[in-house]
């Protein structure tokens, strides 16, 4: 039996055949790094290279022992999961510092103590350079496994201390199968909720066990069609009127990033398959209209104001400067 065919990961096989490589053959390093987009299933990952670590039965992770099954339910002693207390938050120093003293206490029960640190480029500069020292003086019995949307977000001394796995969005096919496999979705709701995930198996998962997410994604679709319509005025109320709460306004400008991304890929004719398909009709039409350059400046200033409202900066400011930006219909 292959490593990829009992993990509890759907995707990534490359990945898996290379961890479960370095435990069988005892090259496990002491830090990790998980990169890649939203969704894309690098904590579904780590959680299962955690389970293979710490699993005694036979063919880790067997699934079945004390250990994996303390692990699925994220109940094991020996595990600690450190991340921002909200989806955009900051993750800061006090955390750090709280998770290095847990990390010098011997395992309780389990081979390696490991801390899993999610969407560590919301960590806190300070919080960073206090991680540091844990990475250049490792324990024996300590693994850190980091994950981080985008390795550039990260300092260079951190990345250079860790193993990279740079994991990318799955073929629309697999997420398809895994669908219709897994939460018994009908074939036609399985390919449309594949495509629309680009490939993000996590996002795909999330929306088919909860329907609202669709409502959720058309509603700020239809925000950004109000937004390239609209005057400098109106696109000032537009920035006025949306969400205050920082997670709401990272889920839209996201679904805007990818938007603009497939705008893009048909404005320069890329064969590459664009995320947003059920919107293609209105895709084409605005990359006829604004061209590459256009589409690459607004997919820019996305991605600046996504790293903005990351950094706490007034919110209000940054969706404005981010309508000015925009171009008009």
């Amino acid at each position: 039996m292959t490593a990829e065919s009992h993990w509890p990961v759907i995707g990534h096989e490359w990945a898996i055949t290379q961890l479960d490589r370095a435990i069988q053959h005892g090259r496990v390093r002491h830090a990790y790094l998980f990169t890649g987009p939203d969704h894309i299933g690098k904590t579904t990952l780590a959680r299962a290279f955690v389970m293979a670590l710490n699993c005694t039965g036979p063919n880790p992770p067997c699934g079945q022992c004390r250990s994996c099954t303390l692990t699925a339910r994220n109940a094991h002693p020996d595990i600690t999961l450190v991340e921002a207390e909200t989806v955009g938050g900051t993750l800061k120093i006090e955390q750090v510092r709280g998770l290095q003293q847990t990390l010098a206490l011997r395992p309780y029960e389990a081979r390696y103590r490991v801390a899993i640190l999610r969407r560590f480029h919301e960590a806190q500069q300070a919080a960073a350079n206090a991680l540091l020292k844990t990475l250049e003086e490792p324990a024996s019995n300590v693994i850190l496994i980091l994950t981080a949307n985008n390795p550039d977000a990260l300092l260079p001394t951190i990345i250079s201390r860790c193993q990279p796995f740079h994991l990318r969005p799955l073929p629309i096919q697999t997420v398809q199968n895994a669908l219709a496999e897994g939460w018994n979705a009908p074939s036609d709701v399985a390919k449309t909720l594949a495509q629309i995930s680009g490939g993000r198996i996590g996002w795909a998962i999330r929306t088919i066990q909860d329907p609202a997410e669709l409502d959720q994604r058309k509603a700020a679709l239809e925000l950004l069609e109000q937004a390239l319509k609209g005057n400098r005025r109106a696109r000032f109320a537009l920035a006025e009127d949306m969400p205050a709460e920082k997670t709401a306004l990272l889920t839209i400008l996201d679904l805007w990033q990818g938007y603009w991304r497939d705008v893009l890929l048909v404005a320069a004719d890329s064969r590459s398959p664009i995320t947003n398909a059920d919107h293609a009709g209105a895709i084409v039409q605005l990359a006829n209209r604004f061209g590459t350059d256009a589409a690459q400046d607004a997919l820019n200033a996305t991605r600046r104001t996504l790293q903005y409202l990351r950094s706490n900066v007034n919110i209000r400011l940054a969706l404005e400067v981010l309508m000015l930006d925009y171009p008009g219909l």
